[in-house]
Parts: structure tokens; C-alpha cells; sequence
């Protein structure tokens, strides 16, 4: 039974906001609007005794699902039809450049949101991220 934990979502929000606002910004400089993804091998939002005692920080993968393409996302993990419309409307509301719409692929699981009142705006996240990029490049 997953028992879900909405504290461990904002912590992990607040651990992983720049590279999420990164990821989020430039998913719509290059696709427009969409849902950035988060994936992880092991369940962020459960708070059952098993995922507790993990040590080691979950492996995660982002990816930007453009809004033509949300629709068959949600259905392909099964999301309720009656509940894939709000989730489009969202999409088709949120402010880019002051919010960002999220899915957390979780284990089995699927935690979709909409972040507002950001304390880092997405274009903040990017340019922060951006200019430091360029240290870890290698000269050749």
C-alpha cells in the first residue's frame, strides 16, 4: 500500500527546485508548453517503513512533455479520462515564466502538480544553471 507524503514532495522540491526550473524553462523555450517530468527508480513520495530505510539518493532522469504530446503521456500510466482534462487546462494556463507543471514518476506511481508563487522563477533557474554550465565544460 503506498502511503503518500505531500512534506516529502516539497522537500524534494526544495532540494532540486534550480535543476527543475532549468529543466522546466527550457523544455518551453524549445517546445512551448508542456509538463517537465521527473523520473525515479524508487518511490520519492512514500513514506513506507522499506523506502525509509533507504540509504542511497534516488537516480533521476527530466524530460519535457510539449502539451500535444500530454495527452497520450497520461493515458499511457493509465490516468482516468475524467482527470487528464484539468490536467491539460493547466497546461494550457500556467504562467511559463512564473509557474511550471510537474509529473513525478515515482516506482509505480504518478504525482502530477502545479507549482505557483515560486520563490526561483523558471528563466531564473535557467540562467542560473546556464552560466555555470560553461565551468563544467571541457576545453578540447
Amino acid at each position: 500500500m503506498r502511503h503518500y507524503n505531500p512534506d516529502r514532495r516539497t522537500n524534494f522540491f526544495v532540494q532540486n527546485s534550480l535543476w527543475i526550473g532549468y529543466q522546466a524553462w527550457q523544455g518551453f523555450l524549445n517546445l512551448d508548453r508542456g509538463v517537465i517530468v521527473i523520473s525515479s527508480s524508487i518511490a520519492l513520495m512514500d513514506d513506507s517503513d522499506r523506502h525509509s530505510r533507504e540509504v542511497s539518493e534516488p537516480s533521476l532522469n527530466f524530460r519535457y512533455i510539449p502539451q500535444p504530446q500530454l495527452s497520450i503521456y497520461l493515458q499511457e500510466w493509465l490516468v482516468p479520462n475524467d482527470s487528464i482534462d484539468p490536467i491539460l487546462a493547466a497546461v494550457a494556463d500556467y504562467q511559463p515564466a512564473a509557474e511550471l507543471v510537474f509529473a513525478i514518476e515515482s516506482g509505480s506511481n504518478l504525482d502530477i502538480g502545479w507549482c505557483q508563487n515560486l520563490q526561483v522563477l523558471p528563466p531564473v533557474c535557467y540562467q542560473q544553471i546556464d552560466r555555470r554550465l560553461s565551468e563544467f565544460q571541457l576545453t578540447t
